[in-house]
């Protein structure tokens, strides 16, 4: 069993890969990355999450066709203002990476409904004077970390790979190609394929003191 500095050395090591090499993925790999991505914890153990896994090449062009041409659109309209050029390399990561990915994955979640508004509101009461779970999003706080899980599976197999939550801006056209239809959503896609070089430098990270505040026992004495 790997030591837990050394698995966290390791995490420090994952990067998000947006080109790929001209080579396909097997098909055993994609299917212990999606299966790594159902280890993920969910709520009340639901597993609101499913996904289409896409290696026809065709496919893979439409998705990233769709996401360039709505990506195009945004920014004739931003160049209309004043930051143009602030969006222009930015929006072509929505669709880069897709369009050299040997496989694209599109998770998708599911709401259920909310058992505890319904108890609450069975019982005369209000939902709306409470927190319950459909404020909570619990089905996409589950299936991001499924999306996680995934990803960490992929670095373990030496897969390259970005998710990106850019792709959404061509949801219609994407949930049309791989029939997703309600009450699935796609959360956003993911790219994957065998990086064509080294990884890329270490992204800068906020220190911990930035991110973490710490409830602690005081001294005693």
């Amino acid at each position: 069993m790997i030591g837990a500095v050394a698995h966290l050395d390791w995490l420090r090591t994952r990067r998000s890969i947006r080109a790929f090499a001209d080579c396909p993925i097997d098909r055993p790999v994609l299917e212990r990355l999606v299966e790594a991505a159902t280890m993920a914890p969910s709520s009340t153990n639901r597993q609101p999450w499913r996904f289409a896994v896409i290696t026809r090449a065709q496919t893979r062009r439409q998705i990233a066709a769709a996401v360039r041409a709505r990506t195009e659109q945004i920014k004739q309209v931003i160049r209309r203002g004043h930051h143009g050029e602030e969006f222009e390399a930015y929006g072509d990561f929505f669709f880069e990476p897709l369009e050299s990915a040997a496989a694209i994955v599109v998770p998708q979640y599911r709401d259920y409904p909310d058992g505890i508004a319904h108890l609450i509101e069975s019982a005369g009461g209000k939902p709306a004077d409470f927190h319950t779970p459909a404020e909570m999003q619990v089905e996409l706080c589950s299936t991001s970390a499924a999306i996680m899980a995934l990803l960490l599976q992929a670095h373990a197999e030496g897969v390259g790979a970005c998710w990106m939550a850019g792709p959404t801006v061509a949801r219609e056209e994407i949930h049309a190609l791989l029939d997703i239809c309600p009450p699935w959503r796609m959360l956003g896609a993911i790219a994957l394929g065998r990086p064509i070089a080294n990884s890329p430098s270490t992204p800068p990270r906020k220190p911990l003191a930035k991110v973490a505040r710490w409830y602690e026992e005081e001294p005693s004495g």
